[in-house]
């Protein structure tokens, strides 16, 4: 691996301080002198590479997003039912949720996105457009395993079975982060529900 120029290593490390910092005290209340501190950087060194809070907040969200894409890709198996195939994505997503980006930092990020529209119309647009999933389903189309209905529409729907039972409780504190059989029950019922809906065989 090449290694970071020193420049470089700054940047990533700004990234990780402030990735830490919105994560235990939200974009509000993150303070830029603790984020230099923990960085172990400058003021002027950190608005060298990041103009504002604002700019650092999407950075951090678009690195995590960039590194997902890089590395979260579904291949159909023909080898394999619909169902073993979808209940693996729910788990990787899940892995992707609680693991890479975290339930904090997804409370973070909503709350942001609430106080200022037009940064998560900007954001959505720019990096959540992308979902390994909707390849998986074009291809699952393709062999005959889905209806022909348009992958994207697919995907707004997964995401949302996918997101009522993984994400927005947990987010809102009204149900924590589910383990072993109750895990299991959720991905069999979002894996269930979506197969009934758009399942040939």
């Amino acid at each position: 691996m090449k290694k970071l120029t020193r420049s470089q290593q700054k940047h990533l490390d700004i990234i990780n301080a402030a990735k830490e910092e919105f994560i235990e005290h939200g974009f509000l209340s993150a303070n830029m002198d603790r984020i230099t501190s923990s960085a172990e950087v400058s003021k002027r060194t950190l608005y060298r590479h990041f103009e504002s809070k604002e700019v650092l907040f999407e950075s951090v969200l678009t690195i995590i997003n960039d590194s997902v894409n890089e590395n979260v890709s579904y291949q159909f198996d023909e080898g394999k039912s619909t169902k073993e195939q979808l209940n693996e994505i729910a788990y990787k997503e899940i892995e992707v949720l609680y693991q890479t980006y975290g339930i904090a930092l997804a409370r973070t990020i909503v709350m942001e996105f609430l106080r200022q529209p037009e940064m998560a119309k900007n954001l959505i647009k720019n990096i959540y457009s992308i979902r390994a999933i909707t390849q998986w389903f074009s291809a699952a189309i393709e062999a005959g395993r889905l209806k022909q209905v348009d992958p994207k529409l697919m995907t707004d729907v997964y995401v949302s079975l996918f997101q009522g039972l993984f994400f927005w409780p947990q987010v809102m504190n009204l149900d924590t982060e589910p383990t072993g059989d109750v895990m299991k029950s959720k991905v069999d019922t979002v894996t269930s529900i979506f197969i009934q809906s758009y399942g040939i065989k």
